[in-house]
């Protein structure tokens, strides 16, 4: 790779893409006349609502291979879109080297996003004031007894969570209760690394489980949405009836009361994941604290897939105006050069 002695023009960006590890992407298509779009998974899945970044990107696709030929760059600010550690291990590190060689200003840096595999966010968000994380292991599962054995050296207390690395959305995700339970668990072996997790129990005083995901941007913290249900895995399409008054009074509640006694916590886990924008899994504890199921760049935050009007029109407007300036203003992102720190 080299650089070259000029400058991008004023708003000017160099905005790295990837292909995951498995190279796997599928496509979108929509009854009608518009183009069909390339969906690839691990992305931080803001680009279809911010167009007028593209128009101002130069664009540098990177494979999940070694340098296959020099790549001449120019000094801009880099956007980093890959966001998930594990699917783009590869060309996180290749995009690190372009950061480090622009040596500009980087949005969710790859250095950043390299750390935030589910067992090194467990273990960099452990003991932070006002925040609980269960532990979480990232390991090979050719075999059952593989498995067993890291579990034990580990010595992780059951129930488990096990899902396989890569995965979002519960995918491939099952719990395991008892240790003798993993004799017939259902895991994805010979399929990759796959995560185990202590299972915490959430349930509220009222036996439902109440799921928010938070968003940050920059210095600001939104309330994207609560899901309140009766199960302890949470999505959209598995929440409890006669739930919506409450995730209203939330959200309408949420910049004046809630977030203020979360702030700390919440900007303790910025700190320590070091991300321009991303959002946190968690479950608001009575007591305060803030239980956190993940935390990364690759939450899909500015989809909307209900009709409008609907109670999460505002929050996703807000987060997106925030997201928008923020991308407009190189020297508020994190990662800075050395010669601008």
């Amino acid at each position: 790779m080299s650089t070259d002695s000029k400058l991008g023009m004023p708003g000017e960006v160099l905005l790295i893409r990837g292909a995951p590890l498995d190279q796997n992407c599928k496509i979108d298509v929509r009854d009608g006349f518009d183009t069909p779009r390339m969906v690839v998974n691990g992305t931080a899945s803001f680009l279809p609502y911010v167009p007028e970044l593209l128009s101002r990107a130069r664009k540098l696709w990177l494979s999940s291979g070694e340098w296959t030929q020099p790549v001449t760059l120019g000094r801009l600010p880099v956007i980093n879109y890959m966001a998930d550690a594990d699917l783009y291990e590869a060309a996180l590190r290749k995009a690190d080297e372009v950061v480090q060689l622009v040596n500009r200003p980087a949005f969710n840096a790859p250095a950043a996003i390299q750390r935030t595999r589910r067992d090194q966010v467990a273990a960099s968000l452990a003991g932070l004031p006002g925040v609980s994380i269960p532990r979480t292991i990232r390991t090979p599962a050719p075999d059952r007894a593989t498995l067993a054995e890291a579990i034990a050296a580990a010595s992780l207390t059951f129930p488990l969570l096990i899902r396989p690395a890569g995965a979002h959305g519960g995918a491939g995700m099952i719990k395991v209760d008892r240790r003798e339970d993993l004799e017939t668990a259902k895991v994805r072996f010979d399929d990759g690394p796959v995560y185990v997790t202590e299972f915490a129990d959430f349930a509220d005083a009222d036996g439902l489980y109440r799921k928010a995901r938070l968003v940050v941007v920059g210095e600001e913290i939104f309330l994207r949405h609560i899901i309140i249900g009766d199960s302890w895995l949470l999505h959209a399409e598995r929440r409890a009836q006669n739930t919506q008054t409450e995730e209203e009074a939330a959200l309408a509640a949420f910049a004046e009361q809630t977030c203020p006694a979360i702030r700390p916590a919440v900007m303790a886990v910025a700190d320590a994941l070091d991300l321009d924008y991303f959002g946190i899994d968690c479950s608001l504890r009575p007591d305060g604290a803030m239980l956190v199921f993940e935390a990364n760049a690759c939450m899909n935050v500015l989809h909307n897939s209900a009709s409008s009007p609907n109670m999460w029109d505002a929050p996703i407007a807000t987060i997106l105006a925030a997201l928008r300036g923020l991308l407009a203003e190189p020297a508020r992102w994190r990662a800075q050069p050395p010669a601008a720190a």
